[in-house]
């Protein structure tokens, strides 16, 4: 039932890089609308219109997932951080103690201790945000080396940053950017994604010879790349609230 009398809700965005309207969806964010920085924005409403069924299919999929435990979407601060991208799960304690700051450092090979004045809540996830950076800075830059030097891809420079929306980026200098929320990701999406802009450090746009090149090192690219439309729900919540 698609219950065509009650208006969809979204998040209308424009986008200088946008050559058409496009509809994507995260169980975080909901519905967003990203449209080109000269699209009437009258013609939204029908937009949205015209993709009910698909809109309300994908979010009764989120709904499932979450009562299937696939995907963890609660705010809560979490106790246990699964970093699915390079198989690793760690437990979180929490000790209230009376400092400035919170601090988060690896008590063991498989807890993390979060100590400070632990009932700020915004504060925690800043600080467990840090340490997923330094984690993301210690593997997924090796990885993305790893994977670039199997294949004979260069680039000029790596980062990694909490980005809202993008999972990677290459400039045309070479600088590929890399999303830390990728840790949450499974390990083929994240090779998938670090395989895209490999392909980026030679080819600046998404041409044939671009997907042919993609194909050559993940045969399975397609499927990737359509799995990546709702990807997004790998990311917990207490990471998307601190946003």
């Amino acid at each position: 039932m698609t219950n065509p009398g009650k208006e969809i809700p979204y998040t209308l965005r424009v986008s200088p890089r946008a050559r058409y309207a496009r509809l994507k969806i995260s169980p975080h964010e909901g519905l967003i609308v990203v449209i080109p920085q000269h699209f009437d924005k009258k013609r939204v409403p029908g937009l949205v219109e015209s993709r009910r069924e698909w809109i309300i299919k994908v979010q009764g999929s989120f709904d499932l997932r979450r009562l299937d435990g696939v995907s963890d979407t609660g705010e809560a601060l979490p106790s246990r951080i699964e970093l699915n991208g390079i198989g690793e799960t760690w437990r979180v304690t929490y000790r209230s103690e009376a400092r400035a700051r919170i601090s988060v450092r690896e008590a063991s090979e498989d807890e993390l201790l979060v100590v400070g004045p632990v009932h700020d809540e915004a504060s925690c996830r800043l600080a467990l945000e840090s340490w997923l950076k330094r984690r993301a800075d210690l593997k997924l830059v090796t990885q993305l080396g790893r994977i670039a030097s199997a294949h004979g891809f260069s680039y000029s420079s790596v980062s990694v940053r909490k980005q809202r929306s993008r999972w990677g980026s290459c400039s045309s200098k070479g600088r590929i950017s890399l999303n830390l929320k990728l840790l949450f990701l499974p390990p083929l999406l994240v090779r998938y994604i670090m395989v895209h802009e490999l392909c980026h450090t030679r080819h600046m746009n998404h041409s044939r010879r671009f997907w042919s090149e993609v194909a050559g090192v993940d045969p399975d690219y397609a499927a990737h790349d359509r799995e990546m439309k709702h990807a997004w729900r790998f990311v917990p919540g207490w990471l998307v609230a601190g946003s």
